[in-house]
């Protein structure tokens, strides 16, 4: 029998969680030699890999960058301790570069190699960390198809590295291929809109996002209605976890709506108080956009799976107040990129609106949203420049991939 080979993996956000056991299950089958410990989540917790950091434990997962920040001090000393009793062969990040190039570095500095899954978007923002990625990491998994030549192009710049970028796939497509709408769900979304169009609002997984971009996105719903559109709509929420937040934002929006067009309707929801046509469906975006006419989506990986769907969308992010300012005096030496949502920056055209990173007029957002549900036209021309985009990237076979880069660093056989 093999010799075991330890393999530090680490995840500090929900979506890299379920990447994270994605590539644990192929491993499990295709390098049974590997035993997996490291920074984990609960789905990578359920599959049995030995926990040294329990972010969720902590409360940094699905927190976003400061609740990244904010643990890394503890993470690292764990890390530090594990890595002291028993360590590694290979150490596996996956996403969260605020911590991961730390950790990267931390590694090289051990002659531990490094593999890095979901190379971090330098190509929009902080292209200076070009630099730290190429003399850190030994092989860097890209899921955007433009990724590989440009981390390439950037390792050129530092001749004598050990790394290289090799595209993969995008992991969500391998998730979205598993999912299906559930009949019960869609038939009763499509007896809830009776006949309306169906406006879904994504505000995202993040609480703090949440917090952000729901409040718009309703204050979106009520200019339609405002101005003589009769629109169903229904909220995503991404989990249970989330639902209190989402019913508490959603009560204090509903006093600013005018009352709904009298109609024969189904009572009203746990979740609405009042039946204004508006519903929360909980962790079922299979069913919410197969449905659906319209997508309000926080910008993200959500606009690739809105894609999935070839759903026309409005993509929307808002940074804050605080940063406003900051952007308008440094935003062009800072933010490279024509485009910000991932649609358009593949495509490398307009082919979604995207109001981000700031959303100045919510009056602009409705106007546009307003006009998609109207214009058949333009609607057939988006999902059909949609379905280019997301087509090459469907057939995702990222795990499997990411498992060959792995065995290759550590000398394993990788079984055809």
């Amino acid at each position: 029998m093999a010799d075991t080979k330890h393999v530090f993996i680490s995840v500090c956000e929900e979506s890299a969680d379920v990447h994270a056991a994605s590539l644990v299950r192929v491993a499990r089958e295709r390098l049974p030699a590997c035993h997996w410990y490291g920074l984990t989540g609960p789905r990578l917790r359920a599959l049995g890999v030995e926990t040294v950091y329990d972010f969720a434990a902590h409360a940094a997962m699905l927190s976003g960058i400061l609740g990244v920040i904010g643990r890394a001090r503890q993470a690292l000393r764990a890390i530090d301790v594990s890595w002291t009793r028993r360590r590694p062969d290979l150490v596996v990040l996956l996403d969260s570069p605020e911590l991961h190039l730390r950790l990267a570095q931390k590694a090289r500095r051990l002659g531990i190699p490094v593999l890095y899954y979901i190379a971090p978007q330098t190509w929009a923002a902080r292209a200076y960390r070009n630099r730290r990625i190429v003399r850190d990491i030994d092989r860097l998994a890209c899921i955007l198809p433009f990724e590989e030549a440009y981390f390439r192009a950037a390792a050129q710049r530092s001749p004598g590295t050990t790394f290289r970028a090799t595209y993969v796939g995008h992991p969500l497509f391998e998730a979205l291929r598993q999912a299906a709408p559930t009949p019960g769900t869609l038939e009763l979304l499509r007896n809830r809109a009776a006949g309306r169009p169906l406006v879904a609002l994504l505000p995202g997984s993040r609480a703090h996002v949440i917090r952000t971009m729901l409040p718009l996105q309703l204050d979106v719903l009520r200019r339609l209605r405002a101005a003589g559109q009769d629109v169903y709509a229904a909220i995503s929420c991404v989990s249970a976890d989330r639902r209190e937040l989402i019913r508490d934002l959603l009560a204090a929006a509903l006093p600013q709506f005018p009352p709904p067009v009298d109609r024969v309707g189904s009572p009203p929801t746990e979740d609405t108080p009042a039946d204004l046509g508006i519903d929360v469906v909980v962790d079922d975006n299979a069913s919410l956009l197969t449905a659906t006419d319209l997508v309000l989506v926080a910008s993200g990986t959500a606009t690739l799976h809105v894609a999935h769907y070839r759903k026309p969308m409005v993509v929307m992010y808002d940074a804050g107040r605080l940063l406003d300012w900051p952007h308008r005096l440094l935003g062009r030496f800072v933010l490279r990129a024509p485009h910000l949502s991932l649609v358009n920056i593949l495509a490398q055209a307009r082919v979604v609106p995207e109001f981000m990173p700031f959303v100045r007029d919510v009056a602009a957002v409705a106007a546009v949203a307003g006009q998609l549900l109207t214009d058949e036209t333009w609607r057939q021309v988006m999902v059909r420049q949609i379905d280019a985009v997301v087509r090459p990237l469907e057939t995702s076979d990222a795990s499997a991939r990411v498992c060959a880069l792995a065995a290759e660093l550590l000398g394993l056989p990788w079984p055809a």
